[in-house]
């Protein structure tokens, strides 16, 4: 018998198993049969083979008796993923609109050379110019004399479009040593220069992520748009574009230059803090946790991401101010509850502002996913545990199903639910719930306890046992009530050590 290959769930093997039963029931009564007709001397019949009509479609060929039997002893195991959906945030269609490595050449820039080294460059073609950049003529140019900026946006747009790995990370390498020389000149009146806010669109939009997704707030928007954009550009590059724009030059993620530019951008926020307005700080913060939702991105560990992230709330003048609109902002990136987990996520949590943003952060996404009217971010972690204990008795799983059905038989033409509806509700409610828990542990994560607070965490032990683990009713066949509860166990076992021990300490639930 063709051996069937099935994927996913424990369901399809069963569902093969009983096709077989029944396939083989029906070659012993076809045997019998058989049998009988050759005994009587009537010759051989031409029965239907197994395995045409009825055996081409396994779902058509099953009894009703047996798809109850599959319905009652079938298990879900993948109501609740382990990684965030994602988003497509990347179009590699669209790569290369304004320039590419062809096209980005220095002689087209206004820059009129001085040195020898510059006057060789300026002489060489766009791939020799590539050649002497790599094989450090630059670095040792500008070795004790500041570098021209044209010369610095250059290599930045060709750090990011270069689609050799090895040369973009040279060209990094080089543009990182050049920068650092710059600012090492202490009688240079100006600072070194840094890419403004619409070089670093550029680069990326020109990498192909949408102008939509670069700035994804209606109401947090640059002072220049799409069109702008373009045409700056262009006109840096002596009106040139791409030679065929109508060409992509990635056909994969160009996860290489985008960390490469993250790279820089982490040095440039580290050696300049006030090169960028506390606006333009919050478009980039953005910015980075919009493009950090691409699916590709997923199995990548973000760590230059990170480290951007830090310098980047460290630069913000206005933290108290800004932080509370950082949030709502953040909370907007995405409507999957998942999504906006991870965001939570990403935010770095050994500063402490980073401990602070992934903690209020956390609750206005909580009270987002309850469907709670916003109120004022609290700011101690008494009041912020305070608002959790009122959050997590609204965290029942069988209350949130409640919510779901109701709202989703207000949709239906008859405002009826049947049992497959009714299940793929309960799925969702268990994957709310387990998000919610998630940041629910977020919330109450710190790296120092005091006596006072210890009242606190006793009432969030009581709720979390009373509303959430008292509700889940575990099954065998429904793992996701399991998954729900081992969580749920995990995070009341630190709370009783934070009890315990009311010290200093640090909590993490991952």
């Amino acid at each position: 018998m063709k051996e069937h290959v099935h994927s996913g769930t424990y369901t399809n093997t069963l569902e093969r198993l009983v096709k077989e039963m029944e396939d083989t029931q029906r070659l012993d009564e076809l045997q019998k049969q058989l049998q009988e007709d050759i005994r009587q001397g009537r010759g051989i019949k031409s029965p239907i083979r197994v395995g045409d009509q009825d055996s081409t479609d396994d779902e058509d060929g099953l009894l009703e008796e047996h798809r109850e039997f599959l319905k009652k002893f079938s298990i879900t195991i993948d109501a609740i993923p382990d990684h965030h959906p994602g988003e497509e945030i990347f179009n590699f269609l669209n790569s290369g609109k304004i320039f590419n490595q062809y096209t980005l050449d220095l002689r087209d820039s206004g820059f009129i050379g001085q040195s020898a080294v510059e006057k060789l460059i300026l002489k060489s073609g766009k791939t020799d110019q590539i050649f002497l950049t790599t094989q450090g003529f630059l670095t040792s140019a500008y070795h004790y004399v500041q570098c021209p900026v044209p010369v610095l946006k250059w290599l930045f747009r060709m750090m990011s479009v270069h689609t050799d790995c090895i040369v973009s990370m040279q060209i990094l390498s080089t543009l990182m040593e050049i920068t650092i020389r710059n600012d090492t000149f202490s009688d240079s009146p100006v600072w070194p220069w840094i890419p403004s806010l619409s070089d670093i669109a550029a680069v990326f939009f020109n990498m192909g992520i949408d102008f939509r997704f670069l700035f994804p707030l209606e109401n947090l928007q640059p002072d220049f748009n799409e069109d702008n954009l373009v045409s700056k550009t262009q006109m840096t590059l002596g009106g040139k574009g791409s030679e065929d724009s109508s060409k992509p030059i990635f056909s994969t993620l160009p996860e290489t230059n985008i960390l490469n530019v993250v790279k820089f951008l982490g040095l440039c926020t580290s050696i300049h803090p006030e090169g960028y307005q506390d606006h333009e700080i919050i478009l980039l913060i953005l910015m980075l946790f919009k493009m950090s939702l691409e699916k590709q991105l997923k199995q990548i560990p973000l760590v230059d991401f990170q480290s951007l992230l830090i310098n980047l709330m460290k630069n913000i003048r206005d933290w108290n101010t800004k932080m509370p609109e950082l949030c709502l902002a953040i909370n907007e990136l995405s409507s999957h509850p998942h999504n906006l987990l991870w965001l939570v996520q990403l935010v770095p949590n050994w500063t402490s502002r980073g401990r602070q943003l992934r903690q209020c952060l956390s609750l206005v996404i909580i009270s987002k996913l309850l469907d709670e009217k916003h109120e004022d971010i609290p700011n101690t972690n008494n009041l912020q545990i305070s608002v959790l204990l009122r959050y997590l008795v609204q965290m029942k799983p069988s209350d949130l199903l409640k919510k779901m059905v109701l709202k989703r038989r207000a949709e239906q033409p008859n405002g009826t639910i049947d049992d497959s509806l009714h299940l793929e509700l309960e799925k969702q409610a268990y994957y709310l719930t387990y998000i919610l828990l998630h940041l629910v542990g977020e919330v109450s994560c710190s790296h120092s306890f005091s006596s006072g607070q210890r009242k606190h965490f006793v009432h969030l032990c009581g709720a979390l046992e009373k509303h959430v683990k008292c509700d889940i009713r575990e099954d065998a066949r429904l793992f996701y009530r399991t998954k729900v509860k081992d969580l749920v166990a995990r995070i009341h076992g630190k709370w009783q050590e934070i009890i315990q021990n009311c010290r200093p300490t640090q909590v993490s639930f991952y």
